[in-house]
C-alpha cells in the first residue's frame, strides 16, 4: 500500500507539471506585454527554435501598424485657449479630426517637446506653465494625446530638460501613469541600459531615441543616464551599439528616433545626416525617424544586401514637421511651413514560422494645424474631400492649403521615395510568395 501511495503521489506531481506546461504554452506569445517596458520581450520571441512547425503548416503571417506623428509643442497661446478654469485644461479639440487616424495604429508615437512637470517645478527662472524657451504644459496635454491614440512618447529631444531633472522625472511619471510608454529618457542607469523592445501580434519592435542637444540645460552629475544624447550626431557609435544590442535580444524590427538637424530647412542639414541615416540602416535599423527641423523633409529608402543574398529595405524620414504647434508665418520666424507635418503609416509584416520580418507598406498623411480653430490638427486629404466651410476655412485658405500640400509632396519625393517604394513592395511580394511556395 505504501508503494502504491508513493507512485500515486508521483503521478499527481507529474500531472501538475504537465498541466502547468500546457497553461504556459496556451498564453504564448503573451500579447499583454505591449504595455511593458522590457527588453525580455525580445528574448521570448527570438531564436529559430521558438516555433516548431511541420513542413505542411499553413503560413502564419503577422502584421503590426506603426504610426508616427511629428513634433508636439504647446505655446502660451495654446495653453491659454485650453484653459477651462484656474486648475483645469482641455486640449482635446486639437485632435478631433486626427484621432481616427491615430487610433488605426498598434504602436503610435509622438515626439513630445514639452515638459509635463506640473505647475510647481521651477527651472532657469521659469515657473508655472510656459512656452518658448522653456516649455512646460499642463499634463492635460498628454492626457488628450493619449486619449486621441498616441501610446508612446519620445522624450529624447532638445526640450527634454526644460524643467530640469525634477521636471523630467515628473514628466516620465505622468506619462507612464496614464498607461503610455516613454523612450529616450530614463529614471535610472539600469533602465537606460535596457533596450525597449515591445511585442505586438508576435512581432518584437525595438524603439531607440536620441537627441543632438539639450539646449544647454544642465544634466546633473551622476545622472547622465536621464537622456540619450549624442552631440550633433557626429559620433553615432552609441546608437549603433544600441541597434546591435536590440538585434541580439531578438528584435524583429529596429526603429531609431533621431532628434537632429537645422531648423527651417526642407532637406537634412548638415548634409552628413543622410550618411548617418545610411550608417544606422547598415547597422540594422529598419526605420530612422527624424524630428526637430519643424519643416517636412524627404523620405528616403536604403536597400541593404544581406549575406544570404536577400535584400532588406530601410526607411529614413528626416523630419516629419510640426504635428502640433502655434508657430506660423507672422511670428517673426518665417514659420509658414511649421504648421505642416506628415503622419507616417507603416505596416510591418512577419512570417511567424521563419521569423523573417519586413516593411510591407508605407503611407503618409499631410496634416495642417488650424491655429484659428483651437489648433485642430487637420488631415488634408479629408479637408480636400469636403467643402472649406466644414473646416472653418475660406476659399483663399483652401487654395493655399492645396498649394502647400503639393509643394510638401514634392519635398517628400526629393530622394525618390515613391519610385523606390515599388521596389519595397516587390520585396514584400517576393517574401509572401516564398512563404506560400514552402
Amino acid at each position: 500500500m505504501r508503494r502504491i501511495a508513493y507512485f500515486g503521489l508521483l503521478l499527481v506531481f507529474a500531472m501538475v507539471f504537465f498541466l502547468a506546461g500546457i497553461k504556459t504554452g496556451a498564453v504564448y506569445p503573451p500579447e499583454n506585454l505591449f504595455n511593458q517596458k522590457t527588453s525580455q520581450v525580445g528574448d521570448l520571441v527570438s531564436g529559430t527554435d521558438q516555433i516548431k512547425e511541420s513542413q505542411d503548416s499553413e503560413p502564419d503571417i503577422r502584421t503590426v501598424k506603426l504610426i508616427s506623428a511629428g513634433n508636439i509643442m504647446a505655446t502660451e497661446t495654446q495653453i491659454s485657449q485650453a484653459k477651462i478654469d484656474e486648475n483645469s485644461y482641455d486640449f482635446s479639440p486639437s485632435f478631433d479630426f486626427i484621432s481616427p487616424y491615430l487610433q488605426e495604429g498598434d504602436l503610435v508615437i509622438g515626439d513630445l517637446e514639452v515638459s509635463q512637470a506640473g505647475p510647481d517645478v521651477s527651472y532657469g527662472g521659469y515657473s508655472g506653465y510656459t512656452g518658448w524657451p522653456l516649455f512646460n504644459s499642463p499634463q492635460e496635454l498628454t492626457d488628450a494625446l493619449y486619449d486621441a491614440g498616441i501610446n508612446i512618447f519620445n522624450l529624447a529631444n532638445n526640450h527634454v530638460l526644460d524643467r530640469g531633472y525634477d521636471g523630467l522625472m515628473n514628466t516620465i511619471d505622468h506619462i507612464r501613469g496614464m498607461g503610455a510608454i516613454t523612450i529616450g529618457a530614463y529614471k535610472s542607469s539600469d533602465e537606460q541600459e535596457e533596450i525597449l523592445i515591445i511585442e505586438k501580434n508576435g512581432i518584437s519592435i525595438a524603439l531607440i531615441g536620441y537627441t543632438y542637444s539639450t539646449n544647454g540645460n544642465y544634466i546633473p552629475e551622476g545622472h547622465e543616464y536621464i537622456v540619450n544624447h549624442t552631440p550633433e550626431f557626429l559620433d553615432i557609435s552609441p546608437i549603433i551599439e544600441d541597434i546591435q544590442t536590440a538585434i541580439k535580444k531578438g528584435a524583429d524590427l529596429v526603429v531609431v528616433f533621431a532628434h537632429w538637424g537645422a531648423e527651417h530647412a526642407h532637406e537634412p542639414q548638415p548634409e552628413y545626416l543622410r550618411l548617418r541615416a545610411e550608417e544606422m540602416a547598415q547597422a540594422g535599423a529598419d526605420l530612422i525617424i527624424g524630428g526637430h527641423p519643424k519643416w517636412i523633409q524627404p523620405l528616403e529608402w536604403f536597400f541593404i544586401e544581406s549575406d544570404d543574398g536577400s535584400t532588406r529595405a530601410a526607411l529614413a524620414a528626416y523630419s516629419q514637421g510640426s504635428f502640433l504647434t502655434h508657430q506660423y508665418a507672422g511670428d517673426g520666424y518665417n514659420e509658414v511651413y511649421s504648421e505642416y507635418s506628415i503622419l507616417l503609416d507603416i505596416d510591418v509584416t512577419k512570417d511567424y514560422h521563419t521569423g523573417d520580418t519586413w516593411i510591407s507598406d508605407v503611407d503618409y498623411e499631410i496634416c495642417w494645424v488650424n491655429r484659428h480653430w483651437r489648433h485642430r490638427v487637420l488631415p488634408l486629404s479629408a479637408v480636400f474631400a469636403a467643402s472649406p466651410e466644414q473646416f472653418q476655412l475660406n476659399e483663399s485658405q483652401y487654395e493655399r492649403l492645396k498649394e502647400i500640400s503639393n509643394f510638401s509632396k514634392e519635398v517628400i519625393e526629393l530622394y525618390g521615395f515613391s519610385d523606390s517604394m515599388n521596389r519595397v513592395l516587390s520585396i514584400a511580394e517576393e517574401n509572401i510568395n516564398s512563404i506560400h511556395e514552402h
